[in-house]
This record gives C-alpha cells, structure tokens and sequence, in this order.
C-alpha cells in the first residue's frame, strides 16, 4: 500500500462522520460473541485518571446501554464510586479478561503494575477456536519496549493489544475530552473506537504497537519543560512587582500561550480567579508530580538508549525528583512554583 493510500485510510477511519460512527457502535454490538449482549467492557485502575474515564463510558451511552462495564481497583472506594453509576464489581484482575470481556481498558500508574497485570491476565487468556479475541487497551504511560513486550504477549494468546496514553490531565478525564495517541493496528483501533469517542475528543493512530507510548512521553517531556517555564516566568514576575493575574492575562495573549499557563496556571492567584485547578485548592488532584517524575525519567532513559540529548528533561527530571523528596510527590506538578520560591 502506498504512503498516501495509507494516510486516506487513517483519514478516513480517525475522521469519520457522526452517522458512520454510530454504525460502527452498532456494529460492535452484534459482533458481540454469544451471551454478551450488550457488549462488555472491562476497566482496570479507578484512579485519579481511571475513574473518570470509566464513567464516562458509562455515561456516554447516546445509542442506549450498548456496554456493561466490569470494572477492578484495590481501593474500594473507587469501585464504589464505579458501580454507584453503573458499572459491575470484579473481585480480582483475572475476572476482567478474555473469558469475560470484549474490549479491556488499564489505567494504572506504573510500568512494573503494568506488567503485574498483564501477566495476570494473560495466564490461561488463549482463545479457543468458537471464541472472538478480546481488544486490550492500555493507557497508562510506560516504556515503549514494555507497550511492545506485551503487544508480543497478548498476541501470542490470539488477542489484540493497544498502547493508548492520554494527554488532557483529571480535568480531561473529567470532561470526556482527552487526546488519545495510539499504538495498534487498525482492525484493533476500529474495535476500541466507539470507547475511545466515549472519553475523549480526538484518537490519534501513531503508528504500529509503543508509538502510543512513545509519543506520550515525548508529550510529557515538553510539557514538564513547559511547565518549569511558566513557574520561573510567574515567580521572577511577581518579584518585579507584576500582578500575577496581569502577566498570566498578557502570556496568555503573547507568545508564552502555552496550556500550562491557559489551563493548569501553577499560581494559586490566578488559578482561583480563572477557575482553575488545583493551585487553587493546594495542588490537590491533577496530575501527580510523582507521576510526572516517572514520564519523564522514562523520556530520558529512552533518549539514553538511543543517544539523543535532552539537557533540559534530564534538568526538569532532577527538579521533580527534589519535590517527591520533598514529600510533595502527591501534589500537582505546578507545585514547582512553590518549590521555586523555597517551599
């Protein structure tokens, strides 16, 4: 196939129109396989990211309850909160799988988790020869060579597998408008698409199994640098004697327009009086600094192994390391600003 017919087709399924989507929701649930009508979706990991996610594929349903939804954490309370809109308890990982489920989606926060859950259920998930294979898709942020390591896995067992990172933070997952960047072929992706819409406003093909992976992290990485800008930008500001809501108002206007200073401004002053979280609301909730540790070692280690130089990530990697130090690993990663001013 050649590099244009190529790109049509990617078009042409990322692209669709309303109505041809919802013939692709219909679609889904008549291929269900027998006595799995409607479809049924395992979600694993309610966290932070996870349960809004969740939900709103719950709530999403505009064609009617076209999906049961099998959800799984160790805590809890998000399982409660999960089933209080709908959603059935799993009492274990196993649970949620190919024997239950036709498409699987992880949320989860680390690379060894990542890979505790999926061998847990990959044990005994070959397909037989009457059943349909079941899509997994996995969105949580880890090395492209564990997205393609377990890509290989689940293959293996006769299923699909789906790197599909998100970009649009706990306020994105709240929406319903989260990027997805995915890594997959296309029959997967077509599966996973009617999900996909249901959490997020744009689902991005990036290539073959960890190009998903790969490009969060490329994603993370500017966005920590990014963000590092706008917390020395809105210190030295202040210490000039610069109203902080001024120069949020004249960089949002100016070529410093950046999300970090538009969405999630890291000054608890211009967070309260635009509306926006969590600086208002002492860097609780949002995106974790801990976690924004983890993504951007993990961009720093992948330019290590393929000898690319990025200074400024190995330097903004250093600074989050300090915070989680610091015992702040919890808050938002615009807690910088604070850490900047001596915190």
């Amino acid at each position: 196939m050649s590099l244009l017919a190529h790109r049509y087709l990617l078009k042409r399924a990322l692209t669709r129109p309303t109505t041809v989507t919802k013939k692709c929701n219909r679609r889904l649930l008549t291929s269900s396989p027998p006595g799995r009508d409607p479809a049924v979706v395992g979600f694993i990991g309610l966290g932070n990211m996870g349960l809004p996610m969740c939900l709103n594929i719950l709530n999403n349903q505009e064609d009617g309850p076209f999906a049961t939804v099998l959800a799984f954490d160790t805590n809890p309370d998000a399982i409660a909160s999960a089933c209080s809109s709908g959603a059935e308890s799993a009492s274990k990982v196993g649970d949620i799988g190919a024997a239950n489920c036709d498409v699987v989606f992880s949320a989860l926060p680390s690379c060894k988790i990542v890979e505790n859950v999926f061998d847990e259920l990959m044990d005994g998930a070959s397909t037989s020869s009457n059943e349909r294979s079941t899509v997994y898709v996995d969105c949580s942020t880890v090395a492209p060579s564990i997205s393609r390591t377990i890509h290989e896995s689940v293959a293996k067992a006769g299923h699909s597998h789906m790197d599909a990172p998100v970009s649009g933070g706990v306020k994105g997952a709240t929406d319903g408008t989260l990027t997805f960047m995915v890594g997959s072929d296309l029959p997967s992706l077509e599966r996973a698409t009617p999900y996909l819409d249901r959490m997020g406003k744009a689902v991005i093909h990036c290539g073959g199994s960890g190009t998903g992976s790969a490009t969060k992290l490329c994603n993370n990485l500017a966005l920590a640098a990014q963000m590092a800008g706008i917390c020395e930008a809105m210190n030295l500001g202040e210490a000039l004697g610069v109203d902080p809501i001024v120069l949020a108002d004249v960089m949002n206007a100016s070529t410093a327009k950046c999300w970090s200073c538009e969405v999630d401004n890291p000054h608890p002053e211009v967070a309260a009086v635009r509306g926006m979280t969590p600086a208002s609301k002492n860097y609780v909730g949002g995106f974790a600094s801990k976690l924004m540790l983890k993504d951007v070692g993990l961009a720093v280690d992948a330019a290590q192994d393929e000898g690319v130089a990025v200074p400024i990530g190995a330097s903004t990697k250093e600074l989050y390391r300090l915070i989680e130090k610091r015992g702040f690993g919890e808050k938002d990663f615009g807690i910088l600003l604070q850490f900047l001013r001596g915190l």
